[in-house]
């Protein structure tokens, strides 16, 4: 199992989408954890009793505006929640992992700071890094955000640097060097096959 992470704006997407496009199979963890928050009825129950009942709306999908007011702000809430989703996302990307036959790609954000990397298997980790402005710009083009907020966000990461030290491989996505060719090159290097 290869990990695909970096920073906001750092481009995840855009590596996760090439290795779709030749056939590989990416578990995206944001929208997977969305998905198991509506769908898993262990988790379900774990965010009610953590939260209340009107964690979910009458028609049973999750009350996101009541959540946020919940968590925002609060570390300790905010910590309570991650530890219900984020174990509950590791069970179900170890059980996709066990009935695929490619190798299976996690794009997430937070790797390191989620303590994923010690309830996943794990072969490799990419992160693919950016320089910071080129970063900011392009969270803000698609967050539709302020500055003030992106860098509050990337503050509350962990430092690029600090992923960059602790990956496997590392992929530039800054416009000066080819994405493609950077994971045509580490697929060779860690799979023996290149695909792009």
């Amino acid at each position: 199992m290869t990990i695909i992470t970096g920073g906001i704006g750092c481009g995840k997407s855009v590596v996760s989408q090439l290795l779709r496009v030749i056939g590989y199979p990416v578990y995206d963890c944001d929208r997977e954890a969305r998905r198991l928050m509506s769908d898993d009825p262990e988790l379900r129950q774990a965010l009610c009793d953590a939260f209340g009942a009107e964690t979910f709306l009458s028609n049973g999908t999750l009350n996101k505006p009541y959540l946020a007011t919940r968590i925002f702000g609060d570390a300790e809430r905010l910590a309570q929640m991650n530890a219900l989703v984020h174990p509950a996302v590791a069970r179900d990307i170890v059980r996709r992992n066990a009935i695929g036959h490619k190798p299976l790609f996690v794009e997430t954000a937070i790797y390191f700071e989620s303590g994923f990397s010690r309830l996943i298997p794990t072969d490799h980790v990419w992160c693919i890094a950016a320089p910071l402005e080129l970063r900011i710009e392009r969270a803000i083009a698609r967050d539709h955000s302020t500055r003030e907020k992106i860098l509050a966000r990337i503050g509350s990461q962990m430092p690029q640097e600090e992923k960059i030290k602790k990956a496997d491989a590392v992929i530039w996505n800054d416009s000066t060097h080819s994405v493609i060719e950077q994971v045509n090159e580490i697929l060779r290097e860690e799979f023996g096959t290149t695909r792009l």
